[in-house]
């Protein structure tokens, strides 16, 4: 019986000797490495914390802790999937050096190109906000983008990949997962979890449907959200980012702007990657989808970018959104969303101010909170966006406002130089004709030939098109020429374009 006894341990510790080799046999497992050539652009190990890193983090000492290793462990982690992998600090990076490589990966802010900032705008009369650039507009490397880096170059580019919140956490979903980077070269093993849905989801009008959870894939083993420091992501506009033309929505995250958001996506060269972390922390489906994104952007290098996203200008679905806001459902579930935290925030405040004065010091983060007010809004703050004309026209009559957006939504185009400002466009409106609608051009070229209608027509195809044409033989031969080929883009401010 004690020889068997023997016999049993010795094959139950042969079976868990063998089956722990194999997982991590299998978890060593080859790689075959491309011969992609990829440069990695990132932060310097010695450098201190920016400004702007200061400003994002209520936690320094980890942020500092976290930046000081991440170039390296970023390193060793591309290094196991590409043969040729060259690094260089974000001060030593010049666009040129791309051009020697299939792939670009930014993970660090970058020199400023130029400043940007106000200019004098004599055909507006005025001061114009200009955005500042860190790549000139004949950088065409194929480039992926990581983080609130690549928004900065993003809107100095007039891409859709803009800064519309640093606010993006662990999680990602609503993807497209029949696009490349869930499925080649490494196929990407999809296991949602069911995640509580937090911020405003579900008070804006794309949400207004959601339930209190929803199927989301683990990027990152740790988020901000956890309250530990860890770096926050950063999604882009997700309003008409997907094309069909040179730009693809491929994800969304946990963010604060809704379902639409973009966490990942590509316009032309250039490949949006929102979530945070470095390799350490992401999650074995986020490094493959992150390998994959590689080879998917690489084939791009030297892709036109044929639409633009001027920063300032309202897209259409942004409109139907500010309805939804002033209608009586939409604005309830706005103020009762940001009313709840109320107590909340008056908790959290006293508490730094309690560190404050015990002689604390307080991260540059927390000053900033700590001089925040506690909010407690009304339905007034449903209107803030609004004109003063309309405020003037409407006063409280909630009603009024929503009735002006529902008759309007069509015909509302961007002020050349304004900033967010929509003027409404009576002639489209006294046509009947949306905006966006191609009919509206075939309308006015056909005006042309009826003098009394020929002013409205010259209108309508200036504000519309990027043409500039003084005659009507010139707008007829375009116009013939190019219908076929005409597209609306909001983002180029409302304006057929020819692709």
């Amino acid at each position: 019986m004690k020889n068997l006894k023997i016999v049993i341990t010795i094959l139950v510790f042969s079976l868990v000797y063998n089956a722990g080799y194999s997982n991590l046999a299998l978890s060593k497992k080859v790689v075959k490495k491309s011969n992609l050539k990829v440069l990695y652009v990132g932060v310097n190990p010695e450098k201190p914390l920016s400004k702007r890193d200061l400003s994002i983090t209520a936690y320094p000492k980890r942020a500092e802790s976290l930046q000081k290793r991440r170039t390296a462990d970023f390193k060793v982690f591309l290094e196991n999937y590409f043969k040729n992998v060259i690094v260089v600090y974000a001060e030593d990076y010049k666009e040129q050096m791309s051009a020697k490589f299939d792939v670009t990966i930014i993970d660090a802010y970058l020199p400023k190109l130029t400043e940007g900032g106000m200019v004098f705008i004599k055909e507006a009369g005025k001061e114009v906000y200009t955005q500042p650039t860190y790549l000139s507009n004949s950088y065409s490397a194929a480039t992926i983008m990581i983080g609130e880096p690549s928004a900065f170059i993003g809107q100095g580019r007039q891409l859709k990949i803009d800064h519309l919140c640093l606010c993006l956490d662990a999680h990602a979903h609503s993807m497209k997962l029949d696009h490349p980077i869930f499925n080649t070269p490494n196929k990407v093993n999809v296991a949602y979890e069911d995640v509580t849905l937090t911020g405003n989801y579900k008070v804006r009008y794309g949400g207004r449907n959601l339930g209190e959870e929803m199927p989301m894939l683990r990027m990152q083993t740790e988020g901000y959200r956890d309250g530990k420091g860890f770096p926050i992501g950063l999604v882009s506009t997700g309003y008409n980012f997907d094309n069909g033309i040179d730009a693809e929505w491929i994800s969304s995250g946990t963010c604060d702007k809704g379902i639409e958001a973009t966490a990942i996506g590509r316009h032309a060269n250039f490949f949006h990657w929102g979530f945070a972390a470095a390799p350490e922390f992401m999650t074995e489906n986020a490094k493959l989808a992150f390998i994959n994104s590689i080879h998917y952007i690489a084939p791009f290098k030297g892709a036109k970018q044929v639409t633009k996203k001027n920063k300032g200008v309202q897209l259409k679905k942004y409109l139907r959104e500010q309805q939804w806001t002033l209608s009586d459902k939409g604005s309830a579930a706005w103020l009762h969303y940001i009313n709840k935290d109320t107590v909340q925030a008056k908790e959290n405040k006293l508490k730094l101010q309690e560190r404050k004065d015990s002689g604390e010091e307080l991260s540059d983060m927390e000053k900033m909170m700590l001089k925040m007010p506690i909010r407690k809004e009304t339905r007034a703050w449903t209107i803030r966006h609004q004109s003063q004309e309309l405020k003037d026209k409407f006063g409280e009559d909630w009603s009024a406002y929503e009735n002006y957006y529902k008759e309007n939504l069509d015909y509302f185009y961007p002020e050349k130089y304004g900033w967010y400002k929509m003027i409404l466009d009576e002639d489209a409106k006294s046509l009947g004709i949306a905006n966006d609608d191609i009919k509206l051009l075939d309308k006015a070229i056909t005006m042309l030939k009826d003098k009394s209608k020929k002013e409205m027509a010259y209108r309508i195809l200036l504000r519309y098109t990027k043409q500039t044409f003084k005659t009507d033989k010139e707008w007829i031969s375009w116009f013939k020429k190019n219908h076929k080929n005409l597209y609306f883009s909001e983002g180029d401010g409302y304006k057929f374009i020819v692709i």
